[in-house]
């Protein structure tokens, strides 16, 4: 099987065979595609405004073939405000995950798992992925 390589400014593809590796995202809601609500108001929720920038990426992330993946805090009581905006806004995804622990002040999420995974910090901006070297938490004997 004949691998080849695209290369751009900002990216690497690796085609095989006409395959392209997919990435499989996962983001959060609140404060990543639209403002922050709380769950002690979910009154808010369906009117909360879109990030456009950010609902344009992932549907643009999702038309490329990736999987898109929402996993909020929101709780199962949230899930029907939940799927209404995300339709009434056209945000494609193929999976909604509710309950993800709520985080206090001072608290971070560390997640752990057996195959490679990248971490991104949404800071305002859904733009293209560039590859940076950062310090990162590894267990002692990596």
């Amino acid at each position: 099987m004949g691998c080849n390589q695209k290369h751009s400014k900002r990216s690497i593809t690796i085609r095989c065979t006409g395959l392209v590796l997919r990435k499989i995202f996962i983001i959060d809601i609140d404060g990543c595609i639209c403002e922050h609500v709380d769950n002690e108001h979910p009154e808010l929720m369906l009117s909360a405004q879109p990030y456009p920038d950010s609902v344009g990426k992932i549907n643009q992330w999702y038309d490329q073939g990736h999987f898109i993946c929402f996993f909020t805090a929101r709780t199962e009581e949230h899930r029907e405000a939940t799927l209404t905006w995300l339709e009434k806004h056209g945000v494609k995804y193929h999976q909604l995950i509710l309950g993800k622990p709520r985080r206090r002040e001072g608290d971070e999420y560390h997640y752990i798992d057996d195959t490679p995974i990248r971490a991104t910090r949404y800071k305002g901006v859904f733009g293209d992925m560039v590859k940076k070297t950062k310090d990162v938490m590894v267990f002692e004997d990596e």
